[in-house]
């Protein structure tokens, strides 16, 4: 059976043997496609989405990788054609495209199509799904109405972003998931909405294999840096970053020592290359950092190897997600699966991987007191957090069980072939 994934990045395995600097997103390619290289039967190539527009074929660990070069004003035709060359010198017996709201995931299926080639489209985030929450659920109009300098520019670029940067990818996506025949997801959320698009494609569900590191680090009540918050994500306004600062103030009056590290860059640094329409939210939140005086709580960690960010799991008090909306977070699934008790915000497919109160705390995202309380509840009680560990960790190893997910996809495989 040979398989051909198109992805919308360069795994980390490849990046040595190109010498390309290395994305610490989208592990899960790497992990799962280690996990399907085990099965005899299985030849799997990977079309690697790249933006700087390195050209390479090589084969690394049995895995063939092509890249598929190509910029914002690259003709869709160009990409078409060149996934087509590609197509016809791997010869799968099936596509599967990895995340659907660029250009070459919309090629993939129509190249799938052209040629007959049965092709699955597999969800990351829903982008049509997400666009309702692109500003954080901050309050743009009392923003912009402010009078202050810097919400009103923050608010502008909010909306701007949303609406003129965000807003043309949606299309995209409705092409490509009204145009599979196959879906493959992971929770109701993505469900719910790849059938509000395409009620007659077939869903088939299957979790992913996280990275190797979470499987090995575990979190202990007598390792852990009393009162210290891990948060993945700060630098967009939908993974909701605003609240934790809110809730800071009054845990800050009963924990004077707590301590929030947030993963990858501090999203308002001087040397920030983002272009300018996105970085509205950084500036919104230096303005709340500051005028909440909690900046000496916080600690931008910088990117972080996926061994950096389970070692800083394993001996953290409380994870906590704080998005506006997520379908399956891996961020998540990894501090579940080390073991840290998780606060999370009870959105999207979310609900999908924890009960409430039995593997992790639930509350409103934008609910900064409730946040808060949850927190503090674990800090207050050991008992809390030993529970919350084990019972989160040990659903997680069943979630992420590489055998059983690889074995799982393989089977989803087969029947889209026999189908």
């Amino acid at each position: 059976m040979k398989i051909l994934w198109t992805t919308n990045l360069i795994p980390a395995n490849l990046v040595a043997e190109i010498g390309v600097k290395a994305d610490v997103l989208g592990g899960w390619v790497e992990a799962m496609a280690k996990e399907l290289k085990k099965f005899d039967d299985v030849q799997l190539a990977i079309v690697c989405k790249c933006e700087n527009g390195e050209s390479f074929e090589v084969t690394v660990d049995d895995v063939k990788y092509y890249s598929l070069a190509y910029t914002p004003s690259t003709e869709y035709n160009v990409i078409e054609s060149h996934l087509e060359e590609i197509v016809a010198d791997f010869k799968p017996d099936l596509i599967h495209i990895e995340g659907t709201e660029f250009l070459h995931a919309k090629a993939a299926i129509n190249v799938g199509k052209k040629l007959s080639i049965p092709t699955v489209a597999s969800m990351q985030g829903i982008l049509n799904g997400q666009y309702n929450y692109q500003c954080g659920q901050l309050q743009i109009d009392d923003m912009i109405l402010s009078g202050k300098v810097t919400e009103i520019c923050a608010g502008m670029l909010l909306h701007l972003r949303k609406t003129r940067w965000y807003k043309k990818r949606l299309s995209h996506e409705r092409d490509v998931i009204c145009g599979a025949k196959y879906v493959l997801g992971r929770t109701t959320w993505d469900r719910a909405h790849t059938y509000s698009l395409n009620p007659e494609a077939k869903y088939f569900s299957c979790n992913r294999v996280l990275r190797q590191p979470f499987y090995e680090f575990n979190w202990g009540i007598n390792k852990i840096e009393p009162h210290s918050i891990y948060v993945g994500n700060s630098y967009y306004a939908l993974k909701g970053f605003h609240f934790v600062v809110q809730a800071l103030p009054q845990l800050i009056n009963e924990y004077p020592d707590i301590k929030v590290y947030v993963a990858g860059h501090k999203p308002f640094s001087d040397g920030d290359k983002r272009s300018f329409i996105k970085k509205g939210y950084g500036a919104y939140l230096k303005r709340l950092i500051d005028d909440l005086k909690v900046g000496e709580h916080i600690v931008f960690t910088g990117p972080l190897s996926a061994s950096e960010v389970a070692e800083r799991l394993a001996k953290t008090h409380v994870y906590v997600l704080c998005s506006a909306v997520e379908n399956s977070p891996n961020t998540l699934g990894e501090a579940m699966l080390i073991g840290t008790p998780c606060v999370a915000s009870y959105v999207g497919g979310v609900p999908d991987m924890a009960e409430d109160g039995k593997e992790a705390l639930f509350y409103r995202n934008d609910d900064s007191s409730l946040l808060a309380w949850n927190i503090k509840k674990i800090f207050d009680s050991n008992e809390l957090a030993l529970k919350l560990s084990d019972n989160s960790q040990s659903r997680a190893k069943e979630t992420h069980n590489p055998q059983k997910n690889a074995e799982q996809l393989l089977a989803v495989y087969k029947e889209i072939l026999n189908d």
